[in-house]
């Protein structure tokens, strides 16, 4: 397992982030986690390369890598889609990163992920409530429709569960083009009038996501990769308890479902 950190956690509204680049990439490292994802908040194709050096050896100075890059606010469609590719590929190169988190249209996005391949990148989307992969079916066929080893996906049971989907059963087939698996946790509270809402929770507490039969599935296929604790939406001064509190589950969990 390669067990890594999003900025996301730290992210505030505005959109900012909470920690300096040097404070994050510290406490992830003194944690014991194995690398960072990094926002846009965080760097960006606007980031000069001074700084994108910069940033690279603050991070490897500190015993991690970069494992993913998020390329949000992609244009629909057109020659400035392409360029803002080329310029968020140009990023991953200078960060050392091999994995950039990207969507569209599934044959854009397997034009883009042979040019990639090129490159030592590999691209891959997520699940997300109100996109193609909101459900098992809708991920199923995206990904039969880009049909490329180059285009993977990064497993998000968080949003597969709010959508009412079997994100167990699933695993088996879509291990095989799984990149990463995407830690964040709710549970459903009750709320006014009746009401129920998700809300964040620790990966261990009662109502959320089945996380220990998640990493079994994993386990049972094979997967030793990539993981990234995501979480978001903390109160600021829990955030660094998160941080703290997920690698300790999430490790434990992990060995539990190799045991088993």
């Amino acid at each position: 397992m390669l067990l890594s950190l999003s900025g996301f956690l730290f992210q505030a509204e505005n959109p900012e982030e909470q920690l300096d680049f040097v404070t994050f990439c510290s406490l992830a490292s003194s944690i014991g986690y194995d690398g960072v994802e990094l926002r846009r908040t965080q760097v960006s194709p606007k980031t000069s390369k001074n700084d994108r050096k910069r940033m690279l050896n603050i991070v490897k100075g500190m015993g991690l890598e970069v494992t993913c890059l998020t390329a949000r606010n992609l244009p629909l469609e057109g020659k400035e889609r392409d360029v803002f590719f080329d310029n968020y590929l140009d990023l991953c190169n200078d960060m050392d990163c091999g994995l950039m988190k990207i969507g569209s249209d599934p044959e854009w996005c397997k034009e883009v992920a042979i040019k990639a391949e090129s490159c030592g990148v590999t691209l891959a989307r997520n699940n997300h409530v109100g996109s193609q992969l909101e459900t098992v079916s809708g991920t199923r066929n995206f990904f039969n429709t880009v049909n490329h080893p180059n285009f993977g996906l990064l497993y998000d049971c968080m949003h597969l569960a709010t959508s009412g989907e079997d994100y167990l059963n699933c695993i088996p087939e879509f291990f095989k083009f799984t990149k990463n698996i995407l830690i964040q946790s709710r549970r459903r509270v009750c709320v006014a009038e009746n009401g129920k809402e998700w809300v964040p929770a620790l990966p261990n507490e009662d109502g959320v996501q089945d996380w220990l039969n998640v990493f079994k599935q994993f386990r049972q296929q094979g997967y030793d990769g990539l993981i990234t604790v995501i979480e978001n939406s903390w109160p600021a001064d829990r955030r660094e308890e998160v941080a703290r509190k997920c690698y300790l589950i999430l490790h434990k969990m992990w060995r539990v479902a190799d045991s088993e």
